[in-house]
């Protein structure tokens, strides 16, 4: 993992420079055709400085993934203010395929996605479920259900591990396609028609 010196001033500026710099690269070039030589090379820093603030390559995209997370926790008052759990769960869906399109963008969604599907093993920053992404999900169904909004056949848990499940899957074919089509428009319209209708109470 990312190691986490206390942020400060010219310290911090350098760790986001670095962070920036190999996420274009990474972008124009590909994870594996990118040295930390060239990282530190197109960031203007020592090679040594890299070390201070990340221990490999992939610190730097286990670094974008709880950058992303922050965003969430960011608008859970937004989300929040939605009278319930189902128009909760649209809100917060929205807000992140808007994040997802418009700040993060396709290629860089491609990096991220093609290294956790080829780091080995299972334990990946991705699927953690102790991410926000995943707990905020998890205690909206969790509301839906205790209100009789949402079924109970499993627990919120396993729902929330579905409907994370389905995102991700609408972002790959995102990202298989180029960005061919409109990820707002389309993940809306999935989660409207298929998501929410499967977990509403019949």
């Amino acid at each position: 993992m990312a190691k986490q010196p206390k942020p400060h001033g010219k310290a911090e500026a350098t760790k986001q420079l670095i962070f920036e710099r190999a996420l274009t690269l990474f972008k124009k070039k590909g994870f594996d055709q990118v040295s930390i030589r060239e990282i530190t090379d197109y960031a203007g820093t020592a090679k040594g400085s890299f070390y201070t603030y990340f221990s490999t390559k992939s610190d730097i995209i286990v670094e974008e993934f709880w950058t992303i997370d922050a965003y969430y926790r960011s608008i859970e008052a937004e989300v929040l203010k939605q009278a319930s759990a189902p128009r909760r769960l649209l809100r917060f869906t929205e807000l992140q395929l808007l994040y997802v399109r418009d700040v993060i963008g396709c290629e860089t969604l491609k990096v991220l996605y093609a290294n956790q599907v080829l780091k080995e093993g299972s334990d990946k920053v991705i699927t953690d479920q102790s991410r926000f992404w995943y707990t905020f999900i998890c205690s909206i169904i969790e509301e839906g259900q205790e209100t009789g909004l949402f079924r109970k056949e499993k627990g919120a848990a396993e729902y929330a591990n579905f409907f994370n499940r389905a995102i991700r899957g609408l972002f790959l074919d995102w990202n298989i396609s180029s960005a061919s089509f409109d990820l707002v428009e389309a993940g809306l319209d999935y989660c409207r028609s298929l998501l929410l209708p499967a977990l509403l109470q019949s």
